[in-house]
């Protein structure tokens, strides 16, 4: 994998992260979003779609 992609990859997982623990959830769908996700190499429907259903499956803190 190239280093570029390998940055842009661990950008859209610490944006994925911060938006699990509720510290910026509005960054996702955004053209932010959606451009790191171009740069990463993905789709951001998908990523999207993906993020989405794993949440359902992930228990709430208390």
């Amino acid at each position: 994998m190239n280093p570029e992609r390998t940055l842009w990859l661990t950008v859209l997982v610490k944006g994925l992260d911060d938006a699990a623990m509720e510290h910026d959830a509005d960054w996702l769908g955004t053209a932010d979003f959606r451009h790191v996700c171009a740069l990463a190499g993905l789709d951001s429907d998908v990523v999207l779609e993906a993020y989405s259903t794993g949440r359902r499956y992930l228990p709430r803190a208390a």
